[in-house]
């Protein structure tokens, strides 16, 4: 009797689970008529388009990647007296930004104590400095240039997960708690947190604001005076000797350069040292979920969860309603296949928390983390500055790349130089995380060129999705338009030659090795590709 009931209970769970999936899933089509497939932020905020590069010109500094990073490093570096051309390969605020769900905050992804233990409590404590540093740099651009961007401060929790334990979690939550409030941060630990009533850890002075309304505000105060914003012109060509760029067959000259594009292109630095940096990234997709809600149905906050890999939310007051951002499912770019079903999850466990959210958005973004859990930031090549690695800090650090860009150019000491630096040593434990995440990439090499394609010929599918098909060594990446057309690519990432898998939920080519992502066309989204996937 006892053995009977231990084998009905899992399968039990496992019913619910899949009942609650497939409910997501109803939910999900019933809303699909309202829902966009793209950034509530995107949706929200135009920005005026820039021109193309059409001639030579020459600056101080070329600035390469137009998102919260190069923005604002061109905006501070023109304010401090050089003159910029920020280039982007789309659109201004487009890509890594503008998929972003905008959290400021100086609470690193990695704990605190983790950090407090690999690096020691004084540069645990500089990590956290340079993010509110970032958010007071933020709060003051906003002031004197009077943007409206709906910037606000609002508090932060960390909870317990839903479903989780409280006595098994709320002792880590406890201790996070403690080391920040002694290493000066107003950090207190709750035994119920607003809403959700779980333990956890109230965290004062964070923020929240709309990126790109930011962002349109900033860009606009850069052209004039010999600086410039140039879109749709992509750097393709690095002349080291003569500090040069070519971008649409014309040249930027320069005297340095900074690599401001989330996952750094090769420019200055050798082929070799730049592959080498690349396998100490490692790139993740998260999903993103925007919904309308009743008005004061959850306070205004930012609220994580103590899940691995953690849900995250963010509640903003509008006229007669509340907006929220729901995200999480993260894994690493390209090794998801069913990548509908991570949207799926994502709203089964928010219509579990806040049943009365409508979504009317979705998106994914990608994030880059690196061994320790701090950014890479800093000059990686004679004349050349880089900063990746965000993880999920990307508004803040990006903000912190700029200043410390800014500082580089400008001969100014930065007192997150040495934390930061790309050549900064091993630290206890980053050796084996080192390991762990780059086994993938010889793994996917091997794995994707012996695997069977998909399918052996097109008939089956249908407008609008992708799929590989061919036998070894013959493999095709074939999309069909929505006019019915087919469009045939070598599935070949031109990164390092991994071969790419189809994302049907963002409809993207995606490189399971090292997180490129391409257009169902080829075309370039997101590196450390350069180039885009070849025509058959």
């Amino acid at each position: 009797m006892f053995a009977s009931g231990w084998e009905i209970r899992p399968a039990l769970r496992v019913t619910e689970r899949n009942d609650s999936l497939r409910t997501a899933k109803v939910r999900m089509r019933s809303e699909q008529s309202e829902m966009r497939n793209v950034p509530f932020w995107i949706d929200s905020a135009a920005i005026q388009k820039f021109p193309r590069l059409r001639r030579n010109v020459n600056v101080d500094v070329v600035v390469v990647g137009a998102g919260i990073t190069g923005i604002t490093a061109a905006y501070l570096l023109k304010e401090a007296g050089s003159t910029v051309a920020l280039i982007e390969r789309e659109r201004v605020a487009s890509t890594d930004t503008g998929h972003t769900t905008a959290h400021l905050t100086y609470i690193t992804d990695v704990e605190l104590q983790k950090l407090a233990s690999n690096f020691g409590d004084d540069h645990a404590q500089a990590a956290w400095d340079a993010g509110a540093a970032a958010i007071d740099e933020i709060e003051r651009i906003v002031g004197e240039e009077a943007i409206e961007c709906e910037f606000t401060r609002v508090p932060a929790y960390v909870h317990v997960r839903v479903g989780g334990s409280p006595k098994k979690e709320a002792p880590s939550l406890k201790k996070e708690a403690d080391l920040a409030a002694k290493l000066g941060f107003d950090a207190v630990y709750l035994e119920s947190v607003p809403y959700f009533n779980l333990p956890g850890v109230r965290f004062a002075n964070q923020a929240k604001f709309h990126p790109r309304k930011y962002l349109r505000s900033l860009v606009n105060k850069i052209p004039g005076n010999g600086s410039h914003v140039f879109e749709k012109s992509a750097a393709t060509e690095f002349d080291a000797k003569k500090r040069r760029v070519k971008v649409n067959h014309n040249w930027i000259g320069f005297h340095r350069v900074v690599m401001a594009t989330n996952n750094p292109l090769v420019g200055l630095a050798s082929v070799i040292s730049a592959t080498f940096f690349q396998t100490k990234l490692s790139l993740y997709t998260s999903y993103a979920l925007g919904a309308r809600l009743p008005s004061n149905t959850v306070p205004e906050a930012l609220f994580w969860d103590t899940r691995d890999p953690y849900d995250y939310l963010r509640v903003d007051r509008h006229r007669g309603f509340d907006y929220i951002i729901y995200g999480g499912e993260d894994h690493k770019t390209g090794q998801e296949k069913q990548t509908q079903k991570a949207y799926a999850r994502l709203l089964a466990r928010l219509k579990k928390i806040i049943p009365k959210a409508r979504i009317d958005h979705r998106w994914s973004g990608q994030v880059i983390c690196t061994p320790d859990g701090l950014p890479y930031i800093g000059e990686n090549a004679e004349h050349q500055f880089v900063a990746t690695g965000y993880c999920g800090n990307g508004i803040t650090f990006g903000t912190v790349a700029a200043m410390m860009a800014r500082d580089w150019t400008t001969g100014r000491k930065n007192p997150w130089t040495d934390l930061f630096a790309v050549d900064r040593k091993k630290i206890k434990g980053a050796t084996w995380n080192y390991l762990r995440e780059n086994k993938d990439y010889p793994y996917y090499m091997i794995k994707d060129r012996l695997a069977r394609p998909e399918a052996d010929s097109v008939r089956k599918l249908k407008r609008g999705d992708g799929m590989i098909i061919g036998s070894r060594g013959k493999k095709r990446a074939v999309f069909r338009d929505h006019t019915g057309k087919l469009r045939q690519l070598w599935p070949v990432c031109t990164h390092l030659g991994c071969l790419v898998r189809w994302n049907p939920a963002e409809s993207t080519w995606d490189c399971p090795c090292h997180g490129s992502r391409f257009k169902p066309t080829g075309e370039v989204i997101a590196g450390p590709a350069e180039e885009p996937l070849a025509p058959i």
